[in-house]
Parts: C-alpha cells; structure tokens; sequence
C-alpha cells in the first residue's frame, strides 16, 4: 500500500495540478465523446466536439484579451480548464443562436476574474459564477448532463487523483458526507427508500465532479484545513437544499459561489506583489531567492504560490509552490528550491530573474504551523529541500524545545544550516559525511533514515509533535515509522516534482 501511493505521488508529482485538470477533464471528455458514438448518451457527438471547441476557444481568446485589456498576464491553462468544465456543464449546442448564447457564458466566466475582483483577486470559481449569471439572466442554463451513471466510474477516478494529488481527500469527504446524507433524510421525510436515494444522490447528482473539479480550486478556497472543511460541510447543506426565493433557486452553482464568498473572508484579500532582490547557492543544488515585499501576512510554515509567466512552457507550468522563509509582516522573504540537472521551464526562468524584476503570488496557504502550546517538545524531520518550512517555524519558535533533524544524501548539500544554527534547537544531521556540520549539531553518518534511529530521537521526547517535510516517499515512510511508535500528533509537508 505505502509503494503504491509513493508510486502515485511521484507519477502524479511530474505535472502540475492546471496541467493534470486538463488531462483529467480531456479524458472525461473523451469517455463522454465515445458514450454518444456507440447511443450509450443521448448527444449529438458532432455537436459535442463543437460545443468542446467552442467553450475551449472562447475562454482561452476571451481570457488573453481580459488580461491584455487590464494590464495582467493572463493564465492559459486556467482558461482551459474553465471552457472544458463548462462543456460537461451545459448541454452541447445544436443550433447556432445556443452557440452565440453558450460563448456568451465562456466570456462570462473568464470576464468575472477581472472584473469581479477585491483588491486585484478574483473571488468567485469563474465556472459556477457563469452558470449563476447566466442562469438568473435566462441567457442559458447549465443541465449538469456531466451526472450520469455511465460516466461515474471515469468521473471519481479523476477527482479521486485531483483531489489525492492537492491533499483535499478529506475536504471533499466532509463534502459528500454532508450533502448525501442531507438528501438521504429528506428522501426519508418525504417517505422516500434510503437504498434508493442512496444510489440516485451518487449517480444522478454531480457530487464527485463538484468535490473533484470544482470544490477543491484552491484560489477560491480558505487557507487552513479547518476553514476548508467548514465551507466544504456549508456548500453541501446549500446544495443539499431545496431553498430558492423569487427567480432565484438553489443550484450546485450558487452554493459554491455562496462558499466561495465565506472562503474569501479567510483568504489573503489583496493582490501579493513580490521584487526580486537576489540569489544565492546553498550547498550543491539548491538554491534561496530573496524578494522585497509589502509586509504579507502569514503564519510559519505556510507556503506562497508563486506565479511566473515565460515561453515555452513545459508541463510543469507557470505556477509553483514553495514553502516561505523569514518572517510575518517583515519587508524581505525568500523561498529556497533544489535545481535538479534538467531543471524545469519554471526553474529556468526563476534563475534567470533580474534584481527589481516583479513577480506576482495567487496565494498564501497551508496547516504546517506551531501548536498554541509553546510547552509542548517538537521534533522536526526534513529531508533535503524540505527543510525550508523549519526555518520559519525555528524563528518563530522562541523558548521551544525543539530537536531538529535533517537528512541529507550530501552534508555537503546541506541548505540553510548556518541560519538555523544560530538559534537554541538540538540539530541533528543524517548524512554519509560530515563536512560542514555545524559544531554543536550531532552527526549520524547514515544514507537515509531508519526506524531505530526515529525510536531513539523519539524515545527522549515522547510527548512531542512530529513534523516531517520532504519529499513524499520520504515523508510517507517517516510518518509510518513515527506512527507505529505511537505518537498521535503529526504534521506532514511534501514537495512534490521538485
């Protein structure tokens, strides 16, 4: 079990989440496209294959001229994703005035990103803001043909993947237990079979393909877990519900768009404006990059999506995560990334940047945070790059006992020691060799970690909470160790196609 999801984090780690939305959503297509070939669906596949290419084209050349017309970079691959959502949405055209009107709802849902926007970010899930508009509009109205049995299968094995690859596993569970159990009483109050409303909430509602594609997008999500299970369990009561007041009825649309408003209370409200000062190598591949900032707000250990336009993308994309490094509201951050020998298009790009260059940010995220108990013993596991996160917590973390311990292939490759050696932790390096271990830092010559030597660090702090942060075999295989020693509180933090 633990190699097959090593397995699957390392395949689904080669692309980005845009890129794998696309391939998911093409597939989606593609199963529906053969479905009306062979009358399994009862769609003209012509009219389908021009509906596909309509929402596509449209969201794709609306969104180019939006960004162009407001002075952005626009972000392609999003629009994409938008134009062949729609198109498992809306029924596909047949006639050419449902053309003009279905592209009408493409321009729509990319137009919202510009326009309906709070300090330069955009609030609302572009598709679901669509549907709502041109819903009360009566310009078109979506019909979620997408909610049938003969695409279940294929419909939860890409969420499934979606939501394993953005750790939302638990969210979209929250979700669906919420919404199918709300439709299974009120089938019961109604004097309905629970068995059969059981079977019909799954396969004639649109519940994975909401929690999968639409749910999960984590611009229009809050950035802790807690806030995001809060909104996952709302958006299910609202579209679990059969509320509606005048022309207005509840939708699977608007009940996102409800959530999506709540999401927006907790979020990051401004635009993130980053200038880049300088590089520098640490070790043998990895390197820090320090940018000048508008005093963000953030809590240790979260990281920042960092969004970096160039030519020739490759499928990686435009947008990355990193864990960020320094402090709250301070007016310089940085970010620290490993440089593989083939670096991404992404990577390239990042080592070529300029002093004064200005790059953007979609958002600041992530639970890897400091327990309110400043008493309670910390153990922190970092394997390579992973330890970038630990220099935020270390700096924040005044008066804690805290017991370090970074695993390196090469203490020669070592990243970010000397700033983390200034401060009263007990370091520990895991490593073939020594050099350049700092003095007071113990030194394991080992070439990975193992459960003896997690039992021993363990053993004298039985109490504590364990945060692991590295790559996700690395971080899979520490967590089983750390668990079958019975500690209960663990945090993990994985970087994933690093």
């Amino acid at each position: 079990m633990n190699k097959a999801v090593d397995y699957l984090d390392e395949l689904l780690g080669r692309v980005t989440m845009y890129r794998q939305l696309i391939y998911g959503l093409s597939t989606i297509a593609a199963v529906a496209f053969g479905l009306m070939l062979t009358g399994y669906m009862p769609y003209s596949p012509v009219s389908f294959v021009m509906s596909v290419v309509l929402f596509v084209g449209v969201s794709y050349g609306s969104n180019r001229l939006f960004g162009w017309l407001f002075g952005v970079n626009s972000h392609g691959e999003s629009a994409i994703i938008t134009g062949l959502i729609l198109s498992l949405l809306f029924t596909p055209a047949i006639t050419i005035l449902i053309g003009v009107k279905l592209a009408l709802v493409a321009i729509i849902a990319m137009a919202s990103k510009y326009i309906i926007t709070i300090r330069n970010r955009h609030i609302f899930n572009p598709a679901a803001i669509a549907i709502v508009i041109a819903s009360i509009s009566k310009l078109a109205f979506a019909t979620w043909w997408i909610a049938t049995p003969a695409l279940l299968p294929v419909t939860i094995i890409v969420s499934g993947l979606i939501l394993f690859k953005v750790r939302r596993l638990q969210m979209a569970g929250v979700f669906l237990a919420v919404s199918v159990g709300l439709i299974v009483l009120t089938a019961i109050v109604n004097g309905g079979t629970t068995s059969q409303t059981v079977v019909l909430a799954i396969t004639s509602w649109p519940l994975f393909f909401f929690a999968g594609i639409m749910l999960c997008e984590p611009l229009t999500l809050p950035p802790r877990k807690k806030q995001q299970f809060f909104v996952a369990g709302l958006v299910g009561i609202l579209l679990a519900s059969s509320f509606h007041f005048g022309p207005i009825t509840m939708t699977p649309a608007l009940a996102l768009v409800i959530g999506n408003l709540v999401s927006w209370i907790w979020s990051t409200r401004r635009s993130i404006k980053l200038r880049f000062v300088a590089k520098k190598q640490m070790g043998l591949s990895a390197y820090d990059f320090t940018f000048d900032t508008n005093k963000i707000s953030f809590e240790p250990g979260q990281y920042i999506e960092i969004t970096l336009p160039h030519r020739h993308v490759d499928s990686r994309g435009t947008r990355r995560v990193f864990s960020i490094v320094g402090r709250s509201e301070s007016e310089q951050i940085a970010i620290g990334t490993k440089l593989p020998e083939k670096p991404s298009s992404f990577k390239r790009t990042l080592l070529g940047l300029k002093s004064g260059q200005t790059v953007y940010a979609t958002r600041i995220a992530g639970d890897f945070v400091l327990p309110k108990d400043k008493t309670v013993p910390l153990v922190f596991i970092a394997g390579g790059i992973g330890i970038t996160p630990f220099v935020s917590l270390v700096m924040a973390a005044e008066k804690r006992d805290i017991t370090l311990v970074y695993i390196v292939s090469s203490a020669a490759d070592m990243a970010y020691v000397h700033e983390l050696s200034q401060y009263d932790i007990k370091g520990i390096v895991i490593s073939p060799d020594a050099i350049g271990v700092p003095q007071a830092w113990r030194h394991i010559q080992a070439g990975s970690i193992t459960s003896e030597i997690v039992a021993e660090i363990i053993s004298s702090n039985e109490a504590a909470h364990v945060y692991i942060s590295g790559a996700p075999g690395m971080v899979n295989k520490v967590k089983n160790i750390v668990k079958r020693l019975g500690v209960k509180n663990i945090k993990t933090d994985h970087f994933a196609g690093y």
